[in-house]
Formats: structure tokens, sequence, C-alpha cells
């Protein structure tokens, strides 16, 4: 990864991000886990405008990725 990537506090593996939805609600959150082993460390991110910056910014990526491919 880089140097401003987190690592895990158990192992020193550098933490994935991910996204993920609330069992219940359904809500989008972003995700922390350790790479090598995610009982080790889990952390969500729930503020909102925060997770809709992240969805915004993967639904252009996704979109700026399909379009180089045709």
């Amino acid at each position: 990864m880089n140097a401003s990537t987190p690592e895990c506090p158990i192992c020193n593996h550098p933490l994935s991000v991910e996204l993920a939805r609330g069992r219940r609600s359904g809500k989008p959150f972003v995700m922390l886990r350790c790479a090598q082993d995610g009982r080790h460390f889990r952390a969500f991110i729930n503020h909102r405008p925060y997770v809709e910056e992240v969805l915004r910014q993967l639904e252009e990526h996704e979109k700026h990725r399909q379009g180089g491919n045709r």
C-alpha cells in the first residue's frame, strides 16, 4: 500500500477499506478491517457525508473504468 494506509494494531498488516451495509437498516458504511485476519480489527464509519462522498467517488471510478474498456 502506501505510507498513509493505516495498519492493524495487532499484526501491522495494512487495513482494507470496503463498503458494507447495515444488517437491519441496509445503510451503507465504510468498513476498515485487517486484510490479514478480519478478526484482528474491524471498524465502521457511518458519518453520512463521508460515506456519500466515498460512494460518489466509487461511482465515478466505475464510470471511468467502464468507459475506458469500450
